[in-house]
């Protein structure tokens, strides 16, 4: 068998195999559709099964990989998920951490809720159209800032469903809207223009369709992923016309070229297939394994030291995606990112047994979180949360994986520093007025 024909049959396996789980979880086992943990594994579909097709079908390579290349990828693939099942369903740390985080929330009222959704468009703005020059608080909010509109959408758009009678937040949830898409276009990345549109079946799930039949739910969301998707590929045609900080001209101009909708459909079903996080993984586990050694810990390291900056520490770690290329030669053209594919980042980072250091960590935070969703379903905080992070765990697979997990972690800081700050102001409200006591387990709407 060739390289080609195995990583071909991996492809195919990869990408049906985490939409069955998604299924299986939400039909059979009963656990809510859209999770952290299901965002996860949809992203899996496409950066491990998509990704695995566009190397196997369109042969593409960048290394002369034998083999046992491939064969380590497959290991790696296989110990990951592993341990992350392991993680999420079998290890007892994870609900017993859980079960103690976010006992309280803020108040939900319409002052609290409209005061940090307009703080939240605010970033966007300013990590936008008003770009902020603050040495490290500029780049956090750059980084970040165009995602946190999303999580105003979720949070106007969630609070309206549960009180469709308070039509500010129907009006709020259109200005958030229309704000999110705006500020995603000020760049090349997709990640804002996702998380936007994202943010309407998340509040919408957890608002109103996890209480209905599955069937109706999962063609609900189903429209609404195919929709999205359209968007998404209508823009992925044009977002490179402009590289580097675009202005409101440019956005504008991307707006009336997103509103025509042409998608490219002359080519074959091989040019659809463009994702190489699989080509950069083999390409990991001959540079970092079979021809050189692992650079140990990287993705730590990268972590503690980012919110050093670079101006005082010029040679601190690199991340995986920029550094491999550049490495390379790859930049010659100008600046490259790839994606290395969580199991390139563990070859790059320690070796096959790092890809189950990652399954455990993975699958472990992303059981904390989701409990804290299960726990309190009708809490709008969290679920705002899970709108702002939700492009970056769809991408995780993808990596780089130290990036990704610093800009995780960087909206989860904004989040509790945010809650944390509105406590005292709005009042707090302890975790059982956000969960379903009646017996039918509906959730009926609120006066708030």
């Amino acid at each position: 068998m060739t390289i080609d024909t195995a990583l071909t049959i991996f492809g195919v396996l990869m990408v049906f195999a985490p939409l069955i789980a998604i299924l299986y979880n939400y039909i059979v086992v009963g656990d809510d559709l859209i999770t952290s943990r299901h965002l996860f594994f949809l992203g899996c579909s496409n950066f491990f099964g998509i990704a695995a097709l566009t190397t196997g079908v369109n042969g593409l390579y960048r290394g002369n990989h034998p083999m046992s290349d491939v064969l380590l990828l497959f290991a790696g693939t296989a110990l990951f998920f592993g341990t992350f099942w392991f993680a999420y369903n079998r290890w007892s740390l994870p609900p017993k951490i859980a079960v103690k985080r976010w006992r309280t929330s803020p108040t939900v009222s319409a002052a609290s809720i409209l005061a940090v959704g307009f703080v939240a468009m605010l970033f966007g703005v300013l990590a936008s159209a008003l770009p902020v020059q603050i040495p490290v608080v500029g780049q956090i909010i750059s980084v970040l800032g165009k995602l946190l509109p999303a999580a105003s959408v979720a949070l106007f758009f969630f609070c309206w469903l549960r009180n469709t009678a308070n039509l500010i937040y129907l009006a709020a949830t259109g200005a958030a809207f229309l704000l999110a898409i705006f500020v995603a276009l000020f760049g090349a990345g997709r990640h804002p223009l996702f998380a936007a549109l994202i943010a309407i079946p998340i509040a919408w799930y957890w608002a109103r369709w996890r209480y209905q039949r599955p069937s109706a739910t999962i063609g609900r969301i189903l429209a609404l992923g195919v929709g999205a998707s359209i968007v998404i590929l209508a823009y992925s045609g044009f977002r490179h016309d402009f590289m580097g900080d675009a202005d409101s001209g440019i956005a504008m101009d991307r707006i009336r070229q997103l509103m025509k909708f042409q998608l490219d459909t002359s080519g074959d079903a091989a040019g659809f297939l463009q994702e190489d996080a699989i080509t950069v993984s083999l390409l990991c586990i001959e540079e970092f394994h079979r021809n050189g050694d692992p650079d140990y810990f990287h993705t730590l390291r990268f972590v503690l030291s980012n919110p050093i900056p670079r101006e005082l520490w010029p040679n601190k770690p690199q991340a995986l995606g920029e550094s491999l290329p550049e490495s390379l030669g790859e930049f010659s053209d100008g600046y490259v990112n790839w994606g290395p594919g969580i199991i390139g980042n563990a070859f790059h980072d320690g070796g096959l047994w790092v890809a189950g250091i990652y399954g455990l960590l993975v699958g472990g935070i992303f059981r904390i979180f989701d409990d804290i969703l299960r726990r309190q379903p009708l809490n709008p905080w969290p679920i705002a949360m899970l709108a702002a992070m939700s492009p970056k765990i769809f991408a995780f697979s993808r990596g780089d994986v130290a990036l990704y997990t610093v800009e995780l972690i960087g909206l989860a800081v904004i989040t509790v520093l945010m809650m944390n700050l509105i406590k005292p102001i709005f009042g707090a409200t302890s975790e059982e007025d956000f969960q379903i006591h009646d017996d039918l387990g509906s959730a009926p709407e609120t006066d708030g």
